[in-house]
């Protein structure tokens, strides 16, 4: 019986201690955020993975600070503004992403700061996007989508502003249609008899 007690007290002493601990346990904001980005110029595209000039920065900024990127030349310059101070302006961002064309997620940020302001920057087609997004605290890692469709006019999507500054810029297909590929070896074949 006196063994059965001693066993319950290093049992209760044992699971303050884990409690104790756990309580004490380092919080910080220092999330890898994962952005897959899908492309589409033309509405009768295939949806495909981007492969072309992508840039990516992000602010830390306050929560529920209203912010934008008001135009084309701020979103290549990396500048937003306060929608409700439009005199304050950013300029310098606290992370600037890392763009890898091949990987599965081409763009990474390091977020350390409890709220940011994201933008993406798709250069080659000219189009841009932008968040706040709210940066859990001890969340090692965040995967996520974003469809930037040259062909669309400005929308919002999965929490994204997605801004087509030219939306009546004529755009060239990403993949040429079954029908312009056939042409074109007939007119290769034809070139070759000659």
């Amino acid at each position: 019986m006196r063994i059965v007690n001693i066993v319950k007290r290093l049992m209760i002493v044992a699971t303050i201690a884990v409690v104790a601990i756990s309580c004490f346990k380092d919080e910080k904001y220092d999330t890898l955020m994962r952005i897959a980005i899908y492309s589409q110029n033309v509405s009768d595209d295939p949806i495909m993975k981007a492969d072309c000039d992508i840039e990516s920065y992000a602010f830390n900024v306050v929560l529920k600070d209203n912010w934008e990127v008001k135009t084309w030349e701020d979103a290549l310059a990396r500048r937003i503004t306060n929608v409700d101070r439009p005199a304050e302006t950013l300029a310098t961002p606290d992370v600037v992403g890392v763009y890898d064309p091949l990987s599965e997620y081409q763009v990474t940020m390091q977020l350390t700061s409890p709220v940011v302001f994201m933008v993406v920057v798709d250069k080659t087609n000219k189009i841009y996007a932008y968040r706040e997004y709210e940066v859990g605290l001890n969340l090692p890692e965040v995967l996520t989508h974003l469809h930037m469709y040259a062909w669309r006019k400005t929308g919002s999507a999965n929490g994204w502003t997605v801004v087509n500054p030219f939306p009546d810029e004529a755009r060239e297909p990403l993949v040429p249609k079954e029908d312009d590929t056939e042409q074109e070896q007939e007119q290769e074949q034809e070139q070759e008899q000659q």
